[in-house]
């Protein structure tokens, strides 16, 4: 991580009173609890704070104000709370480690609350490829949280939920884009630096 984004994150931390920064790996932190899951995930790290902000900058507005936002591999939480001040109609995180789960929820407690513009924020430990998806529009995003086949199985999950609408995807360290691409309904709407973000009708 370069010097300016280690700084930005402990800035970020610093200034909602919260603990995000860290580079953890699940099947060291808790192993017996994350199971099969575990093996398919990569580790912890906590998005930099201005790519996560370049990248919710390329959605439209109106997909903001009309989907429900999933944070896929919460972690920490920091994608969770930077989130919530958009006003997307909720935001979820949905984490594996239980490890993890509950310092986002300590996060979440603890942080700024006059920073939300979404009052609807919820975070919930399960497995992402198996999770019920909420119905309607869905900006997902996922900061590389794990390998193909976990991938596949969530893609499913998200698309196969009940009474879908556009699903949004926010992809950061795409190292599996070519299994998003494999389906051609999914539309690459903006490749940059920050990212990928596709979008499916």
């Amino acid at each position: 991580m370069p010097n300016s984004e280690r700084s930005a994150s402990r800035r970020f931390d610093h200034d909602y009173g919260v603990t995000t920064h860290a580079i953890l790996f699940l099947t060291d932190l808790d192993p017996e609890h994350v199971g099969d899951a575990g093996a398919h995930a990569t580790h912890y790290e906590a998005v930099p704070v201005g790519d996560f902000r370049a990248l919710i900058s390329e959605l439209p507005m109106e997909a903001i104000v009309t989907s429900t936002f999933v944070d896929v591999g919460a972690g920490m939480g920091r994608a969770v709370l930077l989130a919530a001040e958009y006003p997307f109609k909720q935001v979820t995180g949905i984490e594996l480690s239980p490890g993890l789960y509950e310092v986002a929820r300590e996060n979440l407690e603890r942080a700024d609350r006059s920073r939300r513009t979404c009052r609807d924020v919820r975070l919930v430990r399960g497995d992402a490829r198996s999770w019920s998806y909420p119905p309607g529009n869905l900006v997902v995003f996922l900061y590389n949280p794990f390998d193909g086949e976990a991938m596949r199985a969530t893609l499913g999950s998200i698309l196969h939920r009940r009474n879908p609408g556009t699903t949004w995807l926010l992809y950061h360290t795409p190292v599996e884009r070519d299994i998003i691409e494999s389906d051609p309904n999914w539309q690459l709407t903006t490749s940059s630096r920050s990212g990928l973000m596709y979008r499916h009708d």
